[in-house]
């Protein structure tokens, strides 16, 4: 492990601090042990590669590290000067012209350049990173006329780099060996330790158990008032509480809302309820992710999804699932920031109704057998559907029992699956499942999850492969519009007719929870506002105000596991910009490119 602590003592001066009867632990080491935020997490670290991130704990790790072009605003996401001071366009917003600071140095201390934020941009869209490269009109090209200056050049007006792109710049001198790569390769690299512009890097791996990161000596910003930064994998969340409870650990996120009472209840204790930025999700399966891929045919059928959705009772999976720490799901993209969110008008919402589901499902012809279950009148088969459940994601399995329930009341039956993360990556590829609950998480700018369900993504990003020619329509015209209003009309149309169809349903838009020892740290910077995250999702900020509370001994090595101003007035006035994860958002590979 790479420690930043300096030797300050010789031996003969331990010696003499032994013969006084000083204690080393409070004299001669105290200078030499690093200061250490411990951070207790439920879901492993699955690389460390910026090209494959999936797990919350992966997103999570990598935001501290790396920096973006531009970054995201502490209070709304709004574009904030990053390693570039500015990006300003042409007349007809064809050609945008980014200035980057001045000696910015890379955490091995190689020179940080424009040609950095080219490289991963081509290397991006070279290799198709579908995680990234929707960021990118067709045809667009990059130029470095010097170390300090990027031109973003595209074939129709944009203002994609205003978004901005949430897109990790990579150091083109370690990363231009694997460049020819073939993508599953490229996305396999380990990249321990990391060479990175941000505030911490990454130097130790134990998977399974924990992760540590170091002070980057060379960080162009403040510097954070930890030396490292050590996650600790807790599989078992009582423990995990516990562990916060005992001192253990300094702060937890990801925290199930049962949880909560236990939390809340300890004066040492902190909690921060994050305002939703993440949603549980039912999908429907279309089929064609594989040759393995066989769904139920009647799913095809937008009676049997109504149905479905009718017989759900989101508030119900809010105050049980959840413990009342979530709001009922509507529309696919959550209220971070408002404007891209789809407020679904109460004539058009799909209601709590079983009796009409029975009403729709009997008039379509979908009888009851003798067992109750209703059968398909086009093939004879059960309306039997097979269900994963990612267990990882908090409330999915206790939501999927109760819809066990529901959905019995209108003769659809349900077998529940639950697995882990790793299973639902294989569902997803393989195409083998009727319908799944897992979680679906937003960005700063709508267009990432509104192209989730494009047709051509079946088998990338797409859940079910669901195929509509006008929602294609809808989300390609978005993501050329400059003004923002006309944007969000046509982004509402998008939403308001993938809502409708039913491909998919959000059932809840959970609260993240986090708690962290309040005689221990302070001063964590919580992004995007007061009910931001603590531990970093949007940018890395919180990780470098973050310090001990005074007199505190409790983040020593042996215990248990500036940003600059923004003086940039951005060209277009409102771009605006969404929402994020509680997992982060999902990369849809297949698992050998993982």
């Amino acid at each position: 492990m790479n420690r930043t602590g300096r030797r300050l003592l010789a031996v003969a001066g331990i010696g003499a601090l032994l013969a006084l009867g000083v204690p080393l632990s409070s004299a001669s080491f105290a200078e030499e042990t690093p200061t250490v935020l411990r951070v207790g997490v439920p879901n492993d670290l699955t690389t460390a590669n910026p090209l494959s991130l999936r797990s919350g704990s992966d997103w999570n790790v990598a935001t501290i590290q790396y920096d973006m072009m531009l970054q995201f605003g502490n209070e709304d996401l709004s574009p904030q000067p990053g390693l570039a001071d500015s990006c300003e366009p042409n007349k007809d917003m064809t050609e945008w012209t980014c200035t980057f600071q001045k000696g910015v140095l890379w955490s091995d201390g190689e020179p940080f350049t424009a040609a950095d934020v080219a490289f991963t941009y081509k290397l991006i869209i070279d290799q198709d990173i579908s995680t990234y490269a929707q960021y990118f009109s067709d045809g667009t090209t990059f130029e470095t006329p010097d170390d300090n200056t990027l031109v973003w050049k595209s074939p129709t007006p944009t203002s994609q780099p205003l978004t901005p792109p949430w897109i990790y710049i990579l150091p083109e001198h370690v990363w231009s060996q694997y460049a020819d790569l073939d993508k599953a390769d490229l996305r396999a690299v380990e990249n321990v330790p990391t060479v990175t512009t941000g505030p911490y890097t990454l130097t130790e791996v134990n998977r399974g158990q924990n992760w540590t990161l170091t002070k980057n000596p060379n960080y162009w910003g403040d510097e954070p008032n930890f030396d490292e930064i050590r996650f600790q994998l807790f599989t078992n969340q009582d423990a995990m509480a516990q562990a916060l409870k005992n001192g253990d650990i300094d702060v937890a996120t990801y925290f199930e809302s049962a949880l909560l009472p236990s939390l809340e209840d300890d004066p040492n204790i902190t909690v921060q309820r994050n305002a939703s930025d993440w949603w549980l999700n039912l999908a429907f399966n279309f089929g064609g992710q594989s040759p393995d891929s066989d769904p139920l045919p009647a799913l095809q059928d937008k009676t049997v999804r109504m149905a479905i959705a009718m017989a759900i009772d989101k508030q119900g999976i809010v105050d049980k699932a959840y413990d009342g720490a979530a709001e009922p799901g509507t529309s696919f993209i959550h209220e971070i920031p408002e404007q891209w969110h789809y407020d679904v008008p109460e004539a058009d919402q799909i209601p709590y109704d079983p009796d009409a589901a029975n009403a729709m499902l009997d008039a379509a012809g979908y009888t009851r057998g003798e067992d109750g279950v209703r059968v398909d009148p086009a093939t004879g088969d059960r309306l039997a559907l097979r269900m994963p459940i990612s267990q990882e994601t908090a409330g999915a399995l206790p939501a999927g029992q109760l819809i066990v329930g529901y959905l019995d009341q209108i003769g659809v039956e349900v077998e529940i699956l639950p697995v882990n993360e790793g299973k639902m990556y294989s569902y997803w590829n393989t195409g083998n499942w009727d319908a799944y609950i897992w979680y679906w998480t937003g960005e700063p700018d709508p267009n990432y999850q509104l192209t989730t369900l494009m047709s051509d993504q079946c088998g990338e990003l797409s859940d079910g492969c669901w195929k509509n020619a006008e929602y294609d329509r809808l989300v390609t015209e978005q993501k050329d519009i400059i003004d923002p209003d006309q944007r969000q009309a046509v982004v509402h149309d998008a939403l308001a007719l993938s809502y409708a169809e039913v491909p998919s349903i959000a059932l809840a838009y959970p609260n993240n929870i986090e708690a962290y020892r309040n005689d221990q740290v302070t001063n964590f910077t919580p992004v995007p506002g007061d009910t931001g995250y603590l531990i970093p999702n949007y940018n890395n900020v919180g990780m470098v105000t973050v310090e001990p509370v005074s007199g505190s001994e409790s983040t020593g090595a042996d215990a248990s596991t500036g940003i600059p101003p923004w003086g940039w007035v951005a060209v277009i006035g409102g771009v605006g910009v969404a929402a994020f994860l509680f997992f982060r958002r999902r990369s849809a590979v297949d698992e050998e490119e993982g």
